[in-house]
């Protein structure tokens, strides 16, 4: 199984070149514009450096714009969306920090009004602004299909339960249900892993770091390995290992949360109610997982 990339990264390939794109610039100011752990403070301070520096306005306005795809972050891409029509407008591929044509940022111009769309629950507009993104930007489609498949995703789950009941077990054999790790708590949020996914390895540092915090605002993590083979020793390996505190489950091998949640890659992540409901549904690193936990405690704060 290949692990689900998180949403529009893709689409940010062709702004990976900047630096060798903008020759003219210098090279450490459009590495910040583009750098990808940089918060929104972070992005806007490179911003105004690289302007009072001389770096192209319309390549200031491509990095923001990368930006709120990489994060998506809606309300930063609505917050610009003005910003993208002059540039759409007045599009110079010799200034161009990495996009390609003017249908490349009316694509992206089409896919924010698609989220604003659905933020309204219009689902004729929805469909009408990402169609017009795929048309405009025919090679970027399976990127602008993701969130409708992600909407459609949400909208089977939205109508399931998660039996709470079921009888598995712990990486020491004990026998138990998540409804036992849930107990009391706000929430549950379940990460479905496997010792042959490289990715899902490459998170558990995220993974300890999301179980020590949010336990703080009454949420549960815990691990669910999906091993084929030797489950129960891969798994208590791994938490040895890893020096695992939280819950540390093995899926049967009937694979029933696998059936029900359509997990057809991995790592995934499912964020789950005290009544079964399923909250979120996704990657661990899609910033709509945030989203769905501060709606179970505001107070919870992406990293």
């Amino acid at each position: 199984m290949k692990p689900i990339r998180p949403f529009l990264l893709a689409a940010l390939l062709s702004a990976s070149l900047q630096a060798q794109e903008a020759a003219p610039a210098p090279q450490e100011l459009m590495q910040r514009l583009f750098d990808p752990k940089a918060n929104e403070e972070q992005l806007m301070e490179a911003v105004k450096k690289a302007g009072m520096a001389g770096i192209p306005r319309q390549q200031l306005i491509e990095a923001k714009l990368v930006w709120g795809l990489r994060n998506q972050d809606s309300a930063w891409l609505t917050k610009i969306l003005p910003e993208l029509e002059v540039l759409a407008a007045n599009f110079d591929r010799s200034q161009s920090a990495g996009l390609k044509s003017a249908d490349e940022i009316r694509s992206f111009i089409a896919y924010t009004k698609a989220l604003q769309a659905q933020d309204k629950n219009d689902e004729a507009g929805f469909k009408s602004q990402i169609l017009e993104a795929i048309w405009l930007n025919p090679g970027q489609a399976q990127i602008f299909t993701q969130i409708i498949e992600k909407k459609r995703m949400e909208a089977k789950m939205a109508n399931l339960k998660v039996d709470l009941a079921l009888v598995i077990t712990t990486h020491d054999g004990e026998a138990t249900t998540l409804g036992d790790q849930l107990s009391d708590k706000k929430a549950l949020l379940v990460d479905f892993w496997a010792s042959w996914c490289g990715p899902c390895m490459q998170l558990m540092p995220e993974l300890k770091k999301k179980a020590a915090e949010l336990s703080k605002h009454g949420i549960v993590v815990a691990g669910m390995n999906k091993d084929d083979k030797d489950a129960q020793a891969v798994t208590a390996k791994i938490h040895d290992e890893q020096s695992i505190e939280f819950p540390w489950l093995i899926e049967p091998a009937e694979r029933p949360f696998t059936k029900l949640l359509e997990i057809e890659s991995i790592p995934r992540m499912v964020l789950i109610a005290p009544n079964g409901q399923v909250l979120f549904n996704g990657h661990p690193q899609d910033p709509a997982l945030w989203v769905a936990l501060q709606k179970v405690n505001p107070d919870i704060k992406a990293p």
